[in-house]
């Protein structure tokens, strides 16, 4: 088996890494968009329910539906917090896939040029060769004609 042909078996297994870590990324970028998206939802829900509780409450509340609504509000806000500390660590999946898929990927790209080197020694060496034979032949010729 030549050099290119082994190599190129490993150039296809590099690859295979390397379209494994693309999805790992792709699963971590769609991941953090998601938990942005929640942020945003969560922060929208915040800014309704404070307009509803502050026109109930112009309008005139029972305590215990303003302790109501303050504690759904306190919910609210750690959800609030609690997304933004799944941001930070969905942000760094994300840059930590990156790497990875940068480092496969890498990786493939030298095993790729690796193949394409190895083919073009073959292909010269081979081009040699039938040049040889070539040039060897007239004088093969000659020699059995004799």
């Amino acid at each position: 088996m030549k050099k290119s042909q082994r190599f190129t078996i490993i150039a296809e297994l590099a690859k295979s890494k390397e379209q494994a870590a693309a999805k790992e990324l792709g699963a971590s970028n769609r991941l953090h968009a998601e938990n942005i998206h929640k942020l945003e939802s969560l922060k929208q829900y915040r800014v309704e329910y404070l307009k509803r509780f502050t026109n109930d409450g112009q309008a005139g509340m029972d305590v215990n539906v303003m302790h109501t609504y303050k504690s759904f509000i306190e919910g609210i806000e750690q959800a609030i917090r609690e997304q933004q500390i799944q941001i930070i660590e969905s942000e760094q999946l994300c840059l930590e896939s990156k790497i990875k898929w940068q480092q496969v990927h890498s990786k493939t790209e030298i095993m790729n040029t690796t193949v394409e080197r190895y083919k073009k020694q073959e292909s010269t060496a081979e081009d040699r060769r039938e040049q040889k034979e070539t040039d060897d032949r007239p004088h093969r010729n000659r020699i059995s004609t004799e």
